[in-house]
């Protein structure tokens, strides 16, 4: 508490980290039964658009949180991925603005252009450059609406041009994305640098970078909202993440536990898990879990039931999960990177403390 002539003032506390459940148009939002998840951030994509056309005038427009059934915030991505598996798609920044004009969203994401696999360094150059361009022109036609920028590069110097062109035209900007952490982490070796000092020392200082330049900004990290890989950014810098992975880790029979990797529930027996089993401490973690699923039962055993039974019931499951996981992290930041440094998320991303 903070006292000013002789009244005590409650300290504003810092919105603790979140993460966006990713959701495609096409598909039905199942967490819009439960409304404990209906109001939780979601992010969709225009990208959907990009695949299927018709829905862009059927869902991409001021109905577009009623389609989805949700409630609560909601950002929209503008397709860049999609178009970078799309290329011949006729997708461009001026469609990108006519759905900004009709949609009701909290966050915009700016039509950027990832890196490809094959892109050598003037490519990658070329993309920055252009996807600034694209930032600018919509930062400047919706200046009542939060567009946030995606930084990308391969190496540390292209990370530090695509920030310095922002810096030098925006101050105090609200929110700034870091892009294709999914790929480096998948992969690993996209440049020359990045197998050198590894993946995650990158991404530690990529985020280092963006915050050093945008120290009051938020900084959301694509695609990383996992109970493992988003705490480890969470302690380098990151505010907010997304994830579609908590349905895809249920169609494949998986559940997600706080600090911890997939483990799988539900599998053929005849031939090896996808994901790593339960064992006694996940079955341990699992009875004190507060999930719409898990709190309808009275035993364990009736819980393991339930998420091996339903990708429904896992998929509820994996959406609370991850949207509550910052309940079972260590408190601050500091002592996330303490927890890191320790080993608590595995020797890649200890090293990466160093």
């Amino acid at each position: 508490m903070i006292k000013l002539a002789g009244r005590l003032l409650v300290k504003p506390q810092r919105q603790p980290p979140t993460v966006w459940l990713g959701q495609s148009v096409d598909t039905s939002c199942i967490c819009s039964t439960h409304p404990e998840l209906s109001y939780k951030p979601f992010l969709t994509s225009l990208g959907c658009a990009i695949r299927r056309p018709s829905l862009r005038q059927t869902h991409f427009n001021a109905q577009l949180k009623t389609k989805l059934g949700v409630t609560g915030p909601l950002m929209v991505d503008s397709g860049g991925f999609a178009l970078l598996m799309n290329p011949n798609a006729r997708w461009t920044l001026r469609e990108v603005a006519r759905a900004i004009e009709g949609i009701e969203a909290e966050i915009f994401v700016n039509l950027d252009f990832p890196p490809a696999k094959g892109d050598n360094a003037d490519d990658r150059r070329r993309k920055i450059i252009k996807s600034t361009k694209n930032f600018n022109a919509l930062f400047e036609r919706f200046p009542s609406k939060t567009i946030m920028p995606v930084v990308h590069g391969r190496t540390i110097s292209e990370i530090e041009f695509s920030v310095r062109l922002l810096a030098n035209r925006y101050r105090d900007l609200k929110w700034i994305g870091l892009g294709g952490i999914v790929p480096l982490l998948q992969h690993r070796s996209v440049s020359k640098e990045i197998s050198l000092i590894g993946a995650e020392a990158f991404i530690a200082r990529a985020l280092e970078v963006i915050r050093d330049s945008n120290p009051h900004s938020k900084i959301h990290a694509f695609g990383a909202g996992g109970t493992r890989t988003f705490p480890a950014l969470f302690a380098f810098g990151a505010d907010s993440a997304d994830s579609i992975g908590w349905r895809q880790a249920a169609g494949f029979g998986s559940i997600f536990l706080p600090l911890k990797s997939q483990r799988t529930v539900k599998w053929n027996e005849n031939k090896r898990a996808p994901r790593r089993l339960l064992d006694d401490s996940d079955v341990a973690q699992l009875t004190k879990c507060e999930c719409p699923i898990c709190r309808s039962t009275n035993s364990i055993d009736a819980r393991l039931s339930s998420l091996r039974n339903g990708f429904y019931n896992r998929s509820i499951h994996n959406a609370w999960t991850i949207t509550h996981q910052y309940k079972y992290w260590p408190q601050t930041r500091a002592a996330m990177r303490l927890f890191v440094a320790n080993g608590g998320l595995g020797t890649q991303w200890a090293r990466a403390l160093n």
